[in-house]
């Protein structure tokens, strides 16, 4: 017997890879993450001025593309979620950059209202189901015990991506420079390149390559060591007929209200108050830079103490963030935004994926996350609709952010009800008790 262990853990050594897997498919989630959406999302702030200045028009009415991207991906988030567990990641990735790719060489050719309204709407579907969802579900199924951190490593594309590329962007779409409709042009054909090669790593589950989450071993019986002995994987009827799974889903639909009112109008807040576009795109550059660290330190932490609690401090933090940003008439006070909203933002990223992940499981993780995109997105459709239109009608954000911080806060509490479902009863057969 201990001849035959002994060969079972040298045949081990023999298989095992230097790193495990799992923590480059973490790579490759940040890096997709970064390429597809800091254009769609960070950058809309510069799209938005871009227009603004080309064809006139109105802030209520460029916030309405963005606010139909997020209704569009409330109804259509559900179906990504489903793709991604009957076809996989790896496809669904695919087949999204390359509606990345269509949309953003249609908005190159954008000439009326309607025309940017059908190109964006184009692209928010392909950054729906082109990169985060999708890829959060393969971190998802490849980690366990490290599953916030490593969530928190492959979400640091989202501010990498903005750090680097937002101001670059800003530069480039100036008439003197690129322009918008070449800088859009050349960004469509780059995601229609880069779509099939990047693709090819992802690898959808570890058991589907013998491996187990975590990298995880066996031990001297054959059992695998990954998971603990109460971990169930919930259905999808029976993740939606849970009162925590709508508290999530209704509260981080709150507080991304925040996040998308700030995507879409901070950089015009910036302008408005005096500062440059280039300027206000270097401070939401460097606002997403650090709240990159922010996402590490959250997801360190949140594998420490409760998810929830977590995500209500991060959240209240953040909200005091945007307080701060109606505030800043000169360069000198940007770094305070930065790292108040920065931290808040930032923390909590990892924590709204990895929550989900805990309590309900790997086996309807990606229909989890489609589901809980059906509330939040519509909530973060009326965010920047609701901001354009206070600013078109009184001249100023002041009143708008203020209500949006506060709805904000409340949702960063609500959090604090979201404690974990206690686990359906089966039959031996594997059938919920009703």
């Amino acid at each position: 017997m201990k001849i035959l262990r002994a060969t079972n853990k040298l045949s081990f050594l023999k298989r095992k890879e230097p790193i495990f897997y799992g923590w480059w498919l973490v790579a490759l989630t940040l890096l997709i993450n970064a390429g597809s959406s800091s254009p769609v999302w960070g950058g809309v702030g510069v799209w938005i001025d871009s227009l603004e200045q080309h064809f006139g028009w109105s802030r209520t009415q460029l916030s309405f593309a963005f606010s139909l991207g997020q209704l569009e991906g409330s109804i259509i988030g559900p179906v990504v979620g489903i793709l991604v567990d009957r076809i996989g990641p790896k496809n669904v990735v695919l087949v999204g950059i390359s509606i990345i790719g269509f949309g953003f060489i249609l908005l190159s050719q954008t000439q009326s209202l309607g025309m940017f309204y059908l190109s964006y709407a184009v692209i928010m579907l392909g950054a729906s189901g082109g990169g985060w969802l999708p890829m959060m579900t393969v971190i998802n199924n490849w980690f366990d015990k490290k599953r916030t951190i490593a969530m928190g490593f492959g979400g640091l594309g989202f501010s990498i991506g903005s750090f680097l590329l937002v101001p670059a962007l800003a530069w480039m779409v100036e008439p003197s420079r690129v322009g918008w409709q070449m800088t859009s042009l050349g960004l469509g054909i780059f995601f229609l390149l880069v779509g099939f090669p990047i693709t090819r790593f992802i690898r959808n589950a570890p058991e589907e390559y013998g491996e187990v989450p975590d990298g995880a071993v066996s031990d001297d019986t054959g059992q695998d060591q990954s998971s603990g002995p109460n971990d169930i994987d919930y259905d999808i009827l029976e993740v939606i007929k849970t009162r925590v799974f709508w508290i999530i889903s209704i509260c981080h639909g709150m507080s991304s209200m925040l996040i998308s009112a700030m995507m879409v109008h901070l950089i015009l807040i910036l302008k408005d108050q005096g500062i440059s576009i280039q300027t206000a795109a270097i401070i939401w550059g460097f606002t997403m830079g650090f709240s990159g660290l922010a996402q590490i330190i959250g997801g360190f932490i949140g594998d420490r103490i409760p998810k929830n609690i977590a995500l209500c401090l991060f959240g209240c933090v953040q909200a005091l963030g945007v307080l701060i940003a109606l505030r800043i008439d000169s360069v000198y006070l940007a770094p305070i935004f930065v790292i108040v909203y920065g931290f808040g933002f930032g923390a909590r990223i990892p924590l709204g994926s990895a929550i989900r992940g805990e309590y309900f499981g790997r086996k309807a993780f990606g229909k989890v996350l489609g589901f809980s995109m059906v509330p939040m997105f519509l909530m973060m459709m009326l965010g920047p609709l609701f901001a354009g239109w206070m600013y078109d009608t009184s001249g100023s954000y002041d009143t708008a952010f203020i209500i949006l911080a506060g709805i904000g806060f409340v949702g960063s509490v609500g959090f604090l009800l979201a404690r974990k479902p206690t686990p359906p009863k089966r039959s031996k057969l594997g059938f919920a008790n009703s």
